[in-house]
């Protein structure tokens, strides 16, 4: 850049010097039209006019350039700055936390399966945390879209329950030794991006299980990811295993629709409400069910009356997670 400005000054002062040699010599010419008033033009100052505009040029050039170079520095900058961060942080929705409120987060989960119903809790106006289950086919349009909504991602892992039923795909199972779970877990990782971290779905027996989740925990903080407990058994040991191994795990207060009632989802959320309060934050897990999303639209109208924010899981885990620490 600074070559460029030099290369134009010189060649401004090569013209400057070469075209005021032919002025003065068109001056002596015409040295009897000048004492009589001659209207000649003075060459000279017309010569350092063009001489200025090279210069004002090769400057606005190298401004250009600097701009720009400064500006792509900058963009480098924050790009290099987000990847330092942990994807639970660099992924999250950011919110402006209204002060004096209680915080609620929202996480829906087996989002993607059903189409049309998922695509109907994309269009909330508030911001939900929606956490899609690894299997659900089409993850990268269909999360795509939840994320320009706004809505914040999270993963859905199948996990063994306690019993016989099917957690479905690709679930982590307490038999499998150590390479198969890896094997599992990063495949599940790479079905779409930008998600926060990832929730069990089913998963009683292996929540339950601390080998398996000193495991599964270690390899979510080396990743940089979050872990939220769905809490499916009190035997849970996610969140006693994630402060010793000092990972990001926070756990679920309520569940709005185990019971698929609408008075009863009325009630969790009153229960969800109470939370807040007394806390400060509450986490409610619910499913993108008809009875759900139309008492949730309802209840969505009045919070702020009641000073309740609602905010993406992510904001709850830093508010926990800075408790902790």
């Amino acid at each position: 850049m600074i070559a460029s400005l030099i290369f134009c000054l010189g060649l401004g002062i090569g013209i400057f010097f070469a075209e005021n040699e032919e002025a003065e010599e068109q001056s002596k010419k015409s040295e009897k039209f000048n004492k009589f008033g001659s209207s000649l033009i003075n060459e000279k100052t017309q010569y350092s006019k063009t001489f200025q505009k090279v210069i004002a040029k090769a400057e606005q050039n190298y401004n250009k350039k600097t701009n720009a170079e400064l500006r792509r520095q900058n963009l480098n900058n924050n790009f290099e700055k987000k990847n330092h961060l942990p994807k639970w942080i660099a992924n999250s929705v950011p919110v402006f936390k209204q002060p004096e409120f209680s915080y609620i987060a929202i996480v829906l989960d087996d989002m993607g399966l059903n189409r049309k119903i998922s695509n109907e809790v994309v269009e909330f106006r508030r911001p939900l945390t929606l956490s899609f289950l690894s299997y659900a086919p089409n993850l990268i349009e269909q999360t795509t879209m939840a994320s320009s909504k706004g809505h914040e991602l999270m993963l859905h892992l199948p996990m063994e329950p306690l019993g016989d039923e099917d957690p479905g795909p690709g679930a982590l199972l307490v038999d499998m030794k150590n390479m198969e779970l890896k094997q599992r877990l990063n495949l599940a990782l790479e079905k779409f991006p930008n998600f926060i971290g990832i929730n069990n779905h089913m998963g009683s027996r292996f929540t339950s299980n601390s080998k398996l989740m000193e495991f599964l925990l270690s390899s979510l903080k080396k990743r940089g990811y979050l872990f939220l407990d769905s809490v499916t058994t009190s035997g849970s040991v996610a969140l006693r295993i994630g402060r010793r191994l000092a990972a990001p795990v926070v756990a679920r207060d309520i569940f709005l629709d185990d019971v698929d009632n609408e008075k009863e989802v009325k009630l969790r959320l009153a229960q969800t409400e109470l939370i807040a309060k007394k806390t400060g934050t509450a986490i409610a897990i619910g499913h993108p069910r008809k009875i759900t999303l139309r008492v949730l639209k309802d209840w969505m109208h009045n919070l702020e009356q009641k000073k309740i924010q609602l905010v993406p899981l992510s904001t709850i885990a830093q508010i926990r997670l800075d408790k902790i620490n």
